[in-house]
């Protein structure tokens, strides 16, 4: 991953601007506006259903998939040892026994204030961190267990949205400790980490799938029809209308880098953002595009 070819973002969308303009500016106001309106519709209306349709196609069958691929990754997981083992990282001076946090687990009380005392009980003395701050190291320690277990069978990006789910909603997490600690079946959990942590990265990807193939069918589409409403007959341009013309095209532009930061964003997302040319370091880099590239973040 790097971040040399920052700049290529900006000369491509500086050169889609400039084409644009003089596309536009040949067609005239009229035939460019015809032409920006069918851009922005394609643009709006796949914005739109590019939501709609990702939900229908991210259904219960992708869901079942993931829960199968979690469930395999959980049977080899012992979420107490594991839990012990990333305590002992934190240099606090003190053993970890995982029976022990097994049994703070099963007693079904404020499992994080009781791991607390447990530790400064055997260190005898206060481990040197106060509950809110030991409260966030051990969630970025839950985080950390979910990441490797979607990573096993998962890509990456699915493992790191995973964690930061659990980071963002370290209360829901409590939820989900009894059922990994349950002996008999790893079901449930799985079905857990699979909706709560899992679906928002497949969301994220079909969606954005859903836009490009949405939006490149809707632009055909109305292209043809505004292409059979205004006609191909040559009309002689006055300045003008050309100065117009370029303007819309300006408009038009900002039409395409948006698709454009979709399927950026898309190969960033598959890459995992450990590709040379599709990484967050390079884009963060440029001065037009990344505004683009962070409004299709937020919204596609």
């Amino acid at each position: 991953m790097g971040d040399q070819f920052w700049w290529f973002y900006d000369v491509l969308a500086a050169a889609i601007i400039l084409v644009s303009m003089f596309i536009a500016g040949r067609q005239g106001a009229v035939k460019a506006m015809t032409n920006f309106v069918a851009y922005l519709l394609a643009g709006v209306i796949a914005l739109s259903l590019s939501g709609t349709l990702g939900a229908a196609l991210a259904g219960s069958a992708m869901k079942d998939s993931n829960s199968k691929k979690i469930s395999n990754s959980l049977s080899s997981v012992k979420f107490n040892v594991k839990v012990a083992e990333y305590i002992q990282t934190l240099d606090y001076g003190v053993s970890v026994e995982p029976g022990q946090i097994a049994k703070i687990y099963a007693d079904k009380k404020d499992y994080n204030t009781e791991i607390y005392k447990y530790l400064n009980k055997r260190k005898g003395r206060n481990i040197g961190d106060d509950q809110e701050t030991f409260n966030t190291k051990l969630t970025e320690g839950y985080a950390q267990i979910i990441k490797a277990i979607v990573a096993e069978d998962m890509n990456k990006y699915a493992s790191e949205v995973a964690a930061k789910e659990v980071r963002e909603h370290p209360i829901k997490f409590n939820e989900l400790i009894p059922l990994l600690m349950d002996k008999e079946t790893k079901g449930p959990a799985a079905d857990f980490i699979s909706e709560n942590y899992v679906q928002p990265a497949y969301d994220t990807i079909i969606k954005l799938i859903c836009f490009i193939v949405v939006f490149v069918l809707l632009l055909l589409l109305t292209l043809y029809f505004a292409k059979t409403l205004i006609g191909d007959s040559y009309q002689e341009l006055h300045l003008p209308q050309q100065i117009g013309g370029s303007f819309i095209g300006i408009m038009k532009a900002a039409v395409l880098i948006l698709a454009l930061a979709v399927v950026v964003r898309l190969s960033v997302v598959l890459g995992s953002n450990e590709m040379l040319f599709f990484n967050h370091k390079a884009i963060n880099k440029t001065y037009i595009f990344k505004y683009l590239y962070k409004y299709v973040s937020n919204n596609v």
